[in-house]
C-alpha cells in the first residue's frame, strides 16, 4: 500500500537491489506504510518506499525501550507482510471481528492506513464494469489504532486491505531482533539485574 501525506522522492535509479517488501507502522504517525529494511552501523533503518530519507525510522539496539523481551515484542509487532486490497469478488469472505487495514481520511485532507476490525457489512448488488465485477457493499469498521481509535466508520471496498497472518521473513529484521534477544543474557540482562538488586525498576 502506498504511504499517503508524505513527501515523495524524486525519480532516480535504485541504489541497491531491494530487500523483501513489508509493511511498517511508523514511529511518526503510527500509520502503516510500505517499507524496506537495512542494517546500518548496528541500527535498524526503516526506509519508507518512495519517500525521502529524512522520513526514515531508526532503531538503536542500545535504546532503553528495546532492553527487554517486551520491548522487542513491541518492535516485532510494527512489521508485517503486505496487506493486499480486498478483492471485489471476495467481500463475502469477511467475518465479524476480522482485522483489516483501512484508509483513514484525516482532517487535513491526507489519507493514511490504520488498523481496524470489521463490525458489519451492508450488502449491495455487485455490478460489472469493463467486464470485471465491482463491489458496491459498505463496510462498518472500528478503528483499533490511529487518531480515531475506538470510533466506528463506514467505508467502501476501495479503502479496505486484508491483514495477513503470514510471518515476516526479512533478513535485516531477523538479524536485528536476534541481536537484541541474545543481548539479554549479556550486558542488558546484567544491567536489568543490577537495577532490580538496587531497588530500581527494570525497563519494560
Amino acid at each position: 500500500m502506498p504511504p499517503r501525506g508524505r513527501k515523495r522522492k524524486a525519480s532516480a535509479p535504485p541504489r541497491r537491489p531491494p530487500p523483501p517488501r513489508l509493511e511498517c507502522r511508523s514511529l511518526t504517525d503510527d500509520a502503516w506504510y510500505d517499507a524496506r529494511l537495512l542494517l546500518q552501523g548496528g541500527s535498524l533503518r526503516v526506509m519508507f518506499q518512495d519517500y525521502v530519507e529524512e522520513l526514515d525510522d531508526w532503531y538503536d539496539p542500545d535504546a532503553a525501550e528495546l532492553a527487554s523481551p517486551r520491548g522487542v515484542a513491541a518492535l516485532r509487532a510494527r512489521f508485517r507482510v503486505p496487506s493486499p486490497p480486498l478483492d471485489d469478488a471476495r467481500c463475502g469472505d469477511l467475518r465479524h471481528g476480522q482485522q483489516l487495514c483501512v484508509l483513514c481520511a484525516m482532517s487535513n485532507g491526507e489519507r493514511k492506513y490504520y488498523d481496524a476490525v470489521l463490525d458489519s457489512v451492508k450488502r449491495a448488488a455487485h455490478g460489472i464494469v469493463d467486464g470485471e465485477e465491482r463491489c458496491a457493499c459498505r463496510f462498518r469498521v472500528r478503528w483499533t489504532n490511529g487518531p480515531r481509535h475506538g470510533d466506528l466508520e463506514e467505508v467502501g471496498i476501495g479503502d479496505v486491505c486484508c491483514v495477513q497472518s503470514s510471518p515476516v521473513q526479512d533478513p535485516a529484521l531477523s538479524e536485528f531482533l536476534d541481536t537484541l534477544t541474545n543481548s539479554f543474557g549479556n550486558g542488558k540482562g546484567d544491567a536489568m539485574a543490577a537495577s532490580q538488586a538496587a531497588g530500581g525498576t527494570a525497563p519494560v
